[in-house]
């Protein structure tokens, strides 16, 4: 390809860049990234991660396109198949060379030259190379946070239409080749028999023969065209409906943990009554019709009447438990959701169990919901199996209608014997389908069920709700603010209300209160991982509930009170969401926080194993390596809910040298603690209760005052910040009640 440059040429290099050979790649990542119209879909990390990943440019073509898919995917674009030629009604096309060399076709001049922009600026050709292929990508259809769950079914499942072509032309081949058993059958009867036609008889066999192994070929290619098929989907439900659960809010999460799992994998009932309704729909129920009509060809009006209207009659028997079986799979669904709950529960407070003796009501609970489980599984088999054998019944009475009538009507001689025995034989082909019907209405109340449970998580608010394009801002001061917030946990459930609250940039508070006083609340409102009710939380000025959560995550360092760790390696807990981090930079802060020892002193050091949940570390180490963590980060905002809870005085007291050092640059902290020791890193304390903030001031002025037995009530206006000429004067309201330390 000969492509002369304009000179026009984009960035030739980016910060983000790992080194110079992956400019191709870089390049990539800011075009898909203007394509996807959301200049901050992509985290700094994820960008990163994905550019260290990325092919050299040298490399060619065979190594890009895997990485050009995962690259799609990851900033929600929807990829077309590749062709030969760039089509002028699909532009702008993705184009890449054989040898790897990559550019977006733009448009087409009126001279015939194609319009492309490369890593190496704007440029014209008119002839590609050999061997160039192309490919448009586009923004897909919805926005993941706004489908429901029955479009995000209907979208994955059929993304490529194609598989479910194929499988129905392959069993329109199959059907077509299935009546050659039953034309064997007749030619036998009416011509070899009569006439003892022994040659006859052997080449008919021998053709008959070769139609029973090619459907058999065909079965099979069905059978592998559909597991390809659904094996992808079956990847792409997974990953697309656990990234629905990694978007919630964290205020939307439902309660019952293991209720929530068996949900989510319900979308494999959806799965497996989709693919066998669309087969269903697509190639056997038509067939029934088709063999029908060949009986009528064969056996005339009154022999095919026959199979009509036992066909008829096995649907109603199917519409009739259609009800009653879809009642049944609604209740075992939830009763099998709340025993997957109950087992999450028993296993992670196992220990609680064990010490209060309360393991024999957790018992009675399995017991119970077994019970309920059992009964409604039996029900539907129950209700299955009784039209099961209906239908069989009905098929055995429409073989022996049909012989006889057939019989009554060869005597006639209307047809022959041959036709008799063919017309049996095929009226069995078109009660078949009819029998899948009792399985498919089983798997049908079971995907119903599934599907109203899928459609209530989908229902649930995501991160940047109702936000089309979420604000990146590129810098961040970390001046907080809370206005008029209300929030609460449930219709009945305690809330916090603050009418005003704010934190300047580079400032250092400590929240203090009692117990359900709504300190780590506010945390996580002031995070984004809450949405008030009322009101707003600014971050710089901006709703923070508009600000990309990925965003948000690089600039907000959160620690909550209560730490869980994931299964793998402790690099893989350190270094989660920080694949840019190295391991001097690791055991740099690692050594700051006194976390060094719990390294040092395990043979595999960083590949020290953490199980799931963190169990095996203590509660101080889990928080070690959750503050480790932190460091690496280096947020500009720090949300700190009782850092060192489970720690001693020696290892708090390092982790608190640690945070001065690291909070040295002014970046912001909003910390929660009980502990006095904590509160030499603030220089400002708000004293808070359900019914907003009672007191706001100076740390050693307030101090003082909460030591001296009293504080004030919310009944002013505790915003108010200190003025410039008294900054040591605490916020309060005019009317006092009485609040006593120990």
């Amino acid at each position: 390809m000969n492509m002369t440059t304009t000179g026009d040429a984009g960035d030739k290099s980016s910060p983000a860049s790992p080194n110079g050979n992956k400019r191709q790649g870089d390049w990539l990542l800011r075009r898909l990234s203007l394509v996807a119209r959301q200049d901050g879909l992509l985290s700094r990390a994820q960008i990163e991660a994905l550019l260290n990943q990325a092919p050299d440019d040298a490399m060619p073509a065979a190594a890009w396109r895997a990485w050009i898919v995962m690259v799609s995917d990851a900033c929600k674009l929807q990829m077309s198949g590749w062709s030969d030629e760039p089509d002028v009604a699909m532009l702008p096309m993705l184009m890449l060379t054989p040898e790897g060399e990559m550019g977006v076709v733009l448009a087409r001049g009126a001279d015939g030259s194609w319009r492309i922009d490369g890593p190496d600026g704007l440029g014209y050709t008119h002839d590609w190379q050999p061997g160039a292929q192309f490919t448009k990508v586009e923004v897909s259809g919805v926005a993941p946070a706004r489908r429901s769950a029955k479009a995000f079914f209907k979208e994955t499942f059929f993304a490529d239409r194609r598989w479910v072509f194929y499988a129905a032309l392959v069993a329109v081949l199959g059907n077509i080749l299935a009546l050659a058993t039953s034309l064997y059958s007749m030619q036998v009867y009416d011509r070899v028999i009569p006439t003892q036609g022994f040659s006859t008889l052997i080449v008919l066999s021998v053709g008959a023969l070769i139609a029973i192994v090619l459907e058999l070929l065909l079965k099979l290619a069905r059978s592998a065209i559909v597991n390809e098929a659904l094996s992808h989907i079956d990847i792409n439900l997974s990953s697309g409906i656990f990234e629905r659960l990694l978007n919630l809010r964290m205020d939307q999460f439902p309660s019952q943990v293991g209720s929530l799992s068996g949900q989510l994998r319900s979308y494999e009932t959806i799965r497996a009554f989709n693919s066998a309704i669309s087969l269903f729909a697509c190639s056997d129920a038509p067939f029934a019709l088709f063999f029908l009509a060949v009986i009528f060809w064969v056996g005339g009006p009154f022999v095919a009447a026959v199979p009509l209207v036992f066909l008829i009659l096995a649907v109603v028997v199917g519409q009739l438990s259609r009800s009653r079986i879809e009642r049944a799979a609604m209740a075992g669904t939830g009763a099998g959701n709340r025993k997957l709950g109950l087992l999450v529960e028993a296993v992670s407070g196992a220990e609680a169990l064990k010490a209060g003796g309360g393991g024999w009501q957790v018992l009675t609970r399995w017991n119970d919901l077994s019970r309920e489980s059992v009964r409604q599984d039996a029900d539907i088999r129950h209700l299955s199996e009784t039209s099961q054998y209906l239908s069989a019944a009905l098929q055995q009475l429409s073989y022996i209608c049909m012989v006889a009538t057939g019989a009554y009507v060869a005597t006639t001689g209307s047809i022959t014997s041959g036709a008799v025995v063919a017309c049996s034989i095929l009226s069995g082909r078109v009660l078949t389908p009819v029998n899948m019907i009792p399985g498919l209405l089983v798997q049908w109340a079971n995907a119903k069920a599934a599907h109203k449970s899928l459609e209530a998580i989908f229902a649930l608010r995501c991160d940047n709700h109702e936000v089309e394009r979420p604000l990146v801002p590129q810098r961040i001061e970390g001046r907080l603010s809370l206005q008029d917030v209300a929030f609460t946990y449930g219709p009945e459930g305690q809330g916090i209300a603050i009418p005003r609250l704010e934190i300047a940039p580079g400032e250092r508070v400590a929240i203090l209160g009692a117990i359900g006083a709504g300190k780590s609340t506010v945390l996580r409102l002031l995070g984004g991982f809450y949405c008030p009710q009322q009101g707003r939380v600014l971050l710089d000025g901006l709703d923070i509930q508009q600000i990309s959560r990925d965003r948000l995550s690089e600039v907000l360092g959160y620690l909550p009170q209560h730490v869980s760790l994931f299964g793998g390696t402790l690099r893989d807990n350190l270094l989660l969401g920080l694949s840019s981090k190295d391991d001097e930079q690791v055991l740099r802060a690692a050594q700051a926080t006194g976390l060094q020892a719990l390294i040092a002193g395990h043979p595999k050091g960083l590949d020290l194993p953490i199980a799931e949940g963190g169990a095996g570390l203590s509660g101080g180490q889990k928080q070690l390596v959750a503050l480790t963590r932190l460091m690496l980060s280096a947020p500009k905002v720090w949300l700190l809910d009782e850092p060192t809870a489970c720690m001693d005085s020696q290892t708090e007291e390092r982790c608190i040298v640690a945070l001065e050092q690291a909070m040295a640059d002014g970046a912001t902290a909003v910390l929660v603690t009980h502990k006095h020791a904590l509160l030499r890193l603030v220089e400002r304390i708000v004293v808070l209760t359900p019914q907003g903030v009672v007191l706001d001031g100076a740390r050693d002025v307030v101090l003082r005052q909460l030591q001296g037995g009293v504080v004030v009530s919310p009944g002013g206006n505790p915003s108010n910040r200190p003025q410039p000429g008294n900054p040591s004067a605490p916020r309060s309201a005019p009317s006092a009640q009485v609040m006593t330390t120990r």
